[in-house]
């Protein structure tokens, strides 16, 4: 039952948001454009989390109490919230249509934040992906939106580690990456248990907190390192991974689930995986549900993978690329560095230039 207990390297990533009369997504002539929200730190060395239109431009944008990682948007109410960048503990609630306060909270004083959230179906809780510092385990916080963000408890994440989260279609069921790192606050963002990591994916009750399968890595793959994911059709879970290893050694990256499988790795050419260069750092499913856009920042690439296929369908390269994001025109808004493209667009975009820099990842609105 639920317990109630009550250098990545250059910044990069991105996100944005837009609004027409209250519409997100729609442009002032009816047509439809990218809208998009993420974090990015200033040139003065602060940090904030923005709402953007490739379109128009920015629309949005809020301080924080320090750097960002990823955010999520709850679309019942219209708030994205902009969570801390391991180890911190904060995370700022904000309507990007600035009808309404920012709110600022906190994990307690024994957990903080991985970074990534996710809502329930009617936008009532916020489920946080967290670590128990102290006992080395994964947590995921639950958080009462109504209630100005009060914790009411949390779950077992099932693993260490735990960093991206969703919500698959029957709105219950809870699916975690955990990366299988141990960290604490006191050694900052060094691993400490590299040598017997484990990393998992696992599907959670969110009503009860049971575990309703768990799948680990071992073997050839015991030093990936699970960390982002998105759902395609049928709560297909296409997950990148960041390895550990040995630089030498060749490894697949990017893999697939579904509930009562196994874990099925896309089989790529040693020119990718040499090109990706052991390390995925975001991933997002197209508008359609079909394809996969996935970044490396270490090898400044983005992979477009078909998911009925289960195979790469194109590469394209962006300096210092990031952030993804589906592009409700087609194709997929990608961030990096200063500057943002669209890809796979009808009329794609030149890459345009931002005063800041876009921090690690970007989400649709």
């Amino acid at each position: 039952m639920l317990q109630m207990e009550i250098k990545r390297r250059t910044f990069v990533g991105g996100l944005a948001s837009s609004i027409l009369a209250g519409t997100p997504g729609v442009a002032a002539g009816g047509s439809v454009e990218a809208v998009f929200a993420a974090n990015i730190v200033e040139r003065n060395g602060g940090f904030a989390a923005v709402a953007y239109s490739a379109q128009t431009g920015l629309l949005r944008k809020q301080s924080l109490p320090g750097r960002g990682h990823d955010l999520t948007y709850n679309q019942a109410t219209g708030l994205l919230i902009a969570f801390a960048r391991r180890p911190g503990n904060f995370a700022v609630a904000f309507d990007y249509r600035g009808n309404r306060a920012p709110i600022t909270f906190t994990t307690p004083a024994d957990r903080h934040f991985y970074g990534h959230g996710v809502f329930s179906i009617d936008g009532r809780l916020l489920y946080a992906t967290e670590n128990d510092f102290e006992n080395a385990a994964g947590i995921i916080g639950i958080y009462d939106v109504q209630a100005g963000f009060k914790r009411l408890g949390e779950l077992k994440s099932y693993g260490v580690g735990p960093h991206d989260i969703a919500l698959l279609s029957d709105g219950r069921t809870l699916v975690v990456a955990n990366g299988g790192i141990e960290t604490h606050p006191l050694s900052g963002r060094k691993p400490l248990n590299l040598a017997a990591m484990k990393s998992s994916l696992t599907y959670i009750d969110r009503e009860t907190g049971d575990l309703s399968e768990q799948h680990e890595l071992s073997g050839d793959q015991q030093k990936l390192s699970i960390r982002h994911f998105d759902v395609a059709r049928n709560d297909v879970v296409v997950l990148g991974c960041q390895f550990k290893g040995p630089k030498w050694q060749e490894v697949d990256l990017v893999g697939f689930h579904q509930r009562g499988h196994d874990i099925e790795f896309l089989a790529s050419s040693p020119a990718v995986t040499r090109a990706l260069r052991h390390y995925v750092s975001s991933i997002a499913v197209s508008q359609d549900r079909t394809r996969v856009g996935i970044t490396s920042s270490r090898g400044e690439q983005i992979v477009y993978v078909g998911v009925e296929q289960k195979k790469i369908v194109g590469i394209s390269r962006f300096s210092d690329v990031s952030g993804v994001a589906p592009d409700r025109r087609g194709g997929f808004v990608l961030t990096g560095g200063y500057g943002h493209w669209t890809a796979g667009a009808p009329q794609p975009d030149s890459i345009k230039r931002e005063a800041w820099s876009w921090d690690n990842h970007a989400i649709a609105i």
